[in-house]
């Protein structure tokens, strides 16, 4: 349970070393883009104090000027959200790409587990199968015996020895003659 523990504590740290990065250079960016808003406005605003100051300068001319400069102003500004959009977009897939190694870890070192657990439960279930092994056949061998003991002495005390006897049948005898003197 520590592992896993220790798992996400490392990517918790890594989440908010992602963040941190990705939070600076969206501010280093911001802040370039800021100074670099800052003088073009400065730059507008001196364009446009030009042309106020110089009368000379034709109504054309400063409207096609502003018009290159906002232009090059939004060119500049679709750079910069490029650029923090690519570094945005690089830092999430290493990110993405760290947080797959960390889940990956953390489902081999759960199935690790389950595998550890599954064993020694085989182990203790082994281990008491035996042990009623064990005493089913003494006790199936203790029945049969006791068995045996009293089929025994069941045989000898109700049964009898049988003798064959074979009746000798007396001869048929000759039959004497009948005096019929004699009475």
């Amino acid at each position: 349970m520590s592992e896993a523990l220790n798992l996400a504590e490392i990517f918790k740290a890594k989440s908010q070393q992602q963040a941190k990065i990705i939070e600076q250079e969206v501010e280093s960016v911001t802040t370039q883009l800021n100074s670099f808003m800052k003088a073009k406005l400065k730059e507008s605003e001196a364009i446009i104090k030009q042309g106020m100051e110089s009368l000379d300068t034709s109504n054309e001319q400063l409207l096609t000027t502003l018009a290159k400069h906002q232009t090059d102003m939004s060119t500049d500004l679709d750079t910069y959200m490029s650029n923090v959009q690519a570094h945005t977009v690089k830092h999430l897939n290493l990110f993405a790409k760290d947080l797959e190694k960390t889940i990956e870890a953390y489902t081999q070192y759960i199935a690790e587990l389950i595998e550890q657990r599954e064993d020694r439960i085989a182990k203790v279930i082994k281990s008491e199968m035996k042990k009623w092994l064990i005493a089913a056949s003494l006790g199936a061998l203790g029945m049969l015996i006791f068995g045996l003991i009293l089929g025994a002495l069941l045989v000898n005390k109700y049964s009898k020895p049988i003798y064959i006897n074979q009746q000798i049948q007396p001869k048929p005898q000759m039959q004497q003659p009948i005096d019929y003197g004699r009475r």
